[in-house]
């Protein structure tokens, strides 16, 4: 009993929702259930985000259609359909293989990652598909609801502007089934996510993080009028211009499908250069002393086998953070 955890301490604690959902991801067929804190957290953390997705909808949508009755037409709109539809039919292929932790797991990946993460995000950059969302998450409640009834219930009649007293409940709707997928508008936002991640990347490099930025150069495929709204408001660029060769004097970025440029003209890299140029000459220095070391007759034959690896290791380390920062320091034209 020492060791037993009540579940209805467990219910209390983190909901009955989180609970159902950590047993239906972690009951792989067998092996045994490891229940622990850490996973009915993140099982929460879940329902949170669910909470969070639909209070962002309805702070520009009181109400939203069923996804039968709403016509989807955004490029936006039409990207998060297709992932749906991709996680409706993976879903559905588990569920008829009992393999309910996987179906559970796919549901999780889309809901959080693609949908909550990158649709709510890119939402913001396209004002006009927000009832397009709101009726697909909608739709999602309806293919989550075996594994967390309760949250998804609420969130369905929420979204909808009824209640179960006066609608119908979830349960006795018809599970989702639809699985058409649209290849071509996933490519688009697959280059629009990996430019907005790469811009990111790139101006970590100048120190510049979520700080905005007056200009960058993207060279990539697909369509450019359509991906801009997206790739200015997320990658937080006041101005985006799309080119098709290298651009000089510029940091550069490349990602899986896309190449980015951001000019050292429009950047104040003194403050970076002095950083950086400082880190060098501090390991500079460490990789001197090993190197006399190392070259120390006398250490080298008297000192442990282990101190004279471990030197050996740290100068390898020092020349190899040294040979990164002069590549930076190149990049930036110093």
């Amino acid at each position: 009993k020492g060791n037993v955890i009540d579940p209805l301490d467990m219910v209390e604690k983190y909901s009955a929702d989180a609970l159902r959902f950590t047993l239906a991801v972690l009951a792989a067929q067998g092996r045994d259930i490891r229940l622990s804190n850490e996973r009915l957290e993140q099982s929460r953390n879940f329902t949170n985000k669910l909470f969070n997705a639909s209070k962002f909808l309805q702070m520009n949508v009181p109400t939203f259609k069923d996804l039968a009755d709403q016509e989807i037409t955004t490029p936006l709109g039409r990207y998060m359909l297709s992932r749906f539809h991709r996680a409706t039919a993976e879903t559905r292929a588990f569920l008829d293989e009992y393999r309910f932790n996987d179906a559970a797991t796919v549901l999780y990946r889309f809901l959080w990652n693609e949908f909550c993460d990158w649709g709510i995000e890119l939402g913001k950059a396209s004002k006009e598909s927000v009832n397009e969302l709101g009726s697909i998450f909608k739709e999602s409640m309806k293919l989550l609801h075996p594994f967390m009834p309760f949250i998804t219930e609420y969130l369905y009649h929420e979204l909808s502007g009824t209640t179960l007293e006066e609608g119908n409940s979830i349960m006795v709707m018809p599970y989702p089934e639809d699985t058409a997928v649209d290849e071509a508008i996933e490519a688009e936002f697959a280059i629009i996510m990996d430019a907005i991640v790469t811009i990111r990347r790139a101006k970590t490099l100048v120190d510049l993080g979520n700080q905005k930025i007056d200009l960058a150069y993207l060279k990539c495929g697909g369509d450019h009028a359509m991906m801009e709204p997206f790739i200015v408001r997320l990658g937080r660029v006041e101005t985006l211009h799309f080119t098709e060769s290298k651009i000089d004097n510029a940091i550069s970025d490349i990602g899986d499908s896309v190449e980015v440029y951001l000019p050292t003209d429009a950047i104040d890299l003194s403050p970076i250069i002095d950083r950086l140029t400082k880190q060098r000459e501090k390991l500079q220095k460490e990789a001197d002393k090993l190197r006399g070391m190392l070259s120390n007759e006398r250490f080298v034959a008297n000192a442990p086998e282990a101190v004279i690896t471990e030197n050996r290791n740290g100068l390898a380390d020092a020349k190899d953070k040294i040979s990164k920062i002069d590549a930076q320091l190149s990049t930036l034209g110093n």
